[in-house]
């Protein structure tokens, strides 16, 4: 028995925590979660399948108390035990759900249907009332009340059973998907093997081990609907969050389980006093060590078996930048991530553009948009609706909203590229100075290394300290945000630009960890001077580039402004081996970034400003140093 009541509880706990995710996460998307997924239908809420979810997560975690305190050696009845006649609440609502499942393509149902669900609305709160009212004798019962509210609540299940499946059988959809077919298929045997069930408890009340079984059954059964409904006809998105945290939360309980039943008898002799708790804490050690790596492990497999997922979200960011990166035209860019995005998602992906419709004959399952902040036009990934597809659920809507700022940013630089070869072109026939139009593409790049640097960290960061993970992804973001913004802006104010330079060391420091500390200092008033865009990123790229990455040592990034009688002095400050180019100018094919640091300075402000690249070899730092005038006194 106490095997039996050790697994009730995890089932129980398994059915709290997914029923209660998918109430809060039904209330947040304020959709029906047990009905159809059609636009009509999200603007209110159903009442009967929220009933439904909410009495399961209130039942479900009263039994997990149940069962906690029966395993701790309690077995006096109380509230809680008062608590669980709500079961009388589920056969109207069951039989409620199914009908209006039924009924929800407008097939009606015949009247008597109808009538039937009013009835068990009237007769079974009013068995459970009277039930209560046995109780605490309130009024007479003629005979003993135990067999009586078995007998009760099992007639009540086996007339809503059979109410479901006459139902079900008798309303069809006039053209069912394989999915629905799959569905009707498997409720019409969750039915018939619920009314079974009670039947079954109905008839062997005396046999207590055989009772005990059949009875943690019936009350786990909203967990078997809820299961079915949701994988075989994906009624909510998000159930792939709700079932792959329940059995990670599982299975930690499982691994601390084992440890203490391995360690307990040795935990009992530690002495007591204030150390006890640190003592227990130390023995749980391998648990805290291995435990992300159980994590990882049974979320790649749960996605790999289960949901079909072949790559993991760094795989597929890496797998779609290494496929676009060779594209040279708009058109190959977008064939190309269609291509490996349907490779990655298993369904028919469309990459498109401002208003453009989907393919003929074709319907959009889902789809996420980015604004294209060049064109003025969203760039849009839409899923789209194919027989036998795969399901689209929350983490992938997650990923494929990752995959479109990725491919909206890589197709923004690609227009950039074009645009700047188009300026080329034109300074080249008016003979005029080009720098300005050779480099408006070159600020709106972000160095493909420093973004695959990012990611991995950011992987490896994930499992370890998932916070910082999340830091680094909105610094990540905040970097691309004003890459893009700034692109086409030649000036930006000069708090703005360290704001961003705080987002980028942020990256930075996410993936070198304590091997780099990073300051800002600026004495700059309001309000801010103008400074070139993107010119400091330039600086930062080459301090990590050539100092902090070239060593193994603890390395320091610090960037210190002056601002004094309308000029600026900026100084990026790093430790390491020393910046490529020094203070010579650099040689044919290399240091292109600080050559064009020099160029953007001589074609702005000419002699009146200033670059210094300084090698202090006793101090062993590197000195970038930019002076030049605020860019409104300079006009």
């Amino acid at each position: 028995m106490v095997l039996v009541s050790l697994i009730s509880l995890f089932v129980y706990l398994f059915g709290a925590y997914a029923y209660g995710a998918a109430t809060v996460l039904s209330l947040r998307e304020a959709a029906p979660v047990w009905g159809r997924r059609d636009r009509s239908l999200r603007v209110q809420m159903d009442s009967a399948p929220m009933a439904i979810i909410v009495i399961s997560t209130v039942w479900f975690v009263l039994h997990t108390l149940i069962e906690f305190r029966n395993l701790t050696g309690g077995s006096g009845r109380g509230w809680l035990d008062l608590g669980t006649f709500m079961v009388f609440l589920f056969p109207p609502v069951i039989m409620h759900t199914v009908f209006r499942e039924s009924t929800c393509d407008g097939v009606a149902a015949p009247p008597i249907y109808r009538h039937l669900l009013r009835g068990m609305y009237v007769l079974s709160p009013l068995v459970g009332v009277t039930t209560i009212a046995a109780i605490f004798d309130v009024i007479p019962v003629p005979v003993d009340i135990g067999p009586f509210i078995g007998l009760s609540i099992g007639a009540l299940f086996i007339l809503a059973s059979l109410y479901s499946t006459m139902l079900t059988l008798r309303v069809r959809p006039a053209a069912p998907t394989a999915a629905q077919h799959q569905l009707r298929t498997v409720m019409l045997v969750l039915y018939g093997s619920l009314a079974l069930v009670f039947a079954a408890m109905m008839w062997l009340q005396d046999q207590r081990v055989a009772g005990a079984i059949l009875d943690r059954v019936a009350r786990s059964s909203p967990l078997y609907f809820l299961v079915a409904s949701v994988y075989f006809e994906n009624r909510f998105a998000f159930y792939d969050l709700v079932v792959k945290r329940a059995l990670l939360l599982l299975m930690s309980i499982g691994a601390l389980g084992a440890v203490f039943a391995l360690a307990l008898p040795w935990l009992e002799q530690l002495p007591a006093g204030a150390a006890r708790p640190w003592l227990f804490a130390v023995a749980l050690t391998p648990v805290a060590m291995i435990m992300p790596w159980l994590h990882a492990r049974m979320e790649r497999w749960l996605d790999r078996i289960w949901l079909g997922r072949e790559f993991t979200p760094v795989e597929a960011v890496k797998h779609v930048l290494a496929a676009m990166q060779p594209a040279t035209d708009e058109h190959m860019l977008l064939s190309t991530a269609e291509a490996k995005l349907s490779e990655i998602f298993g369904a028919r992906i469309a990459v498109l553009i401002g208003d453009q419709p989907p393919p003929p004959g074709l319907s959009i399952e889902s789809e996420v948009a980015m604004p294209s902040p060049l064109a003025a036009q969203p760039v849009r990934i839409a899923v789209l609706r194919m027989p036998g597809m795969r399901r689209i659920l929350s983490e992938d809507l997650a990923l494929l909203r990752s995959l479109a700022g990725v491919l909206g940013f890589m197709l923004e630089n690609l227009r950039l590229q074009r645009k700047r070869q188009e300026q080329d072109l034109i300074a080249q026939d008016l003979r005029l100075q080009s720098s300005k139009s050779e480099l408006k593409a070159l600020r709106a790049q972000i160095n493909p290394h420093f973004l695959f640097n990012a990611l991995n960290a950011i992987a490896s960061l994930i499992h370890t300290d998932p916070a910082r993970a999340d830091e680094a992804v909105e610094q990540l973001a905040e970097v691309f945000r004003y890459t893009l913004r700034r692109s086409d802006s030649e000036w930006a104010p000069l708090d703005q630009e360290l704001t961003f330079a705080r987002a980028y060391l942020d990256v930075e420091q996410a993936r070198f960890g304590q091997r780099l500390t990073c300051s800002i200092d600026s004495d700059h008033t309001a309000p801010p001077p103008q400074v070139p865009s993107m010119l400091l990123q330039t600086l930062l790229e080459n301090a990590v580039k050539h100092g902090v990455s070239q060593t193994r040592d603890p390395g320091r990034i610090d960037v210190v402004v002056r601002t004094s009688g309308g000029r600026i002095a900026i100084e990026v400050r790093n430790t390491g081996p020393g910046a490529q180019g020094g203070g010579r100018p650099p040689r044919e094919g290399e240091g292109f970034g600080l050559h064009s640091v020099r160029e953007r300075l001589k074609g702005h402000f000419g002699d009146n400003a200033t670059f210094t690249l300084i090698r202090d070899e006793a101090a062993g730092i590197t000195i970038a140093r930019i002076t030049m005038p605020d860019a409104r006194v300079a006009a």
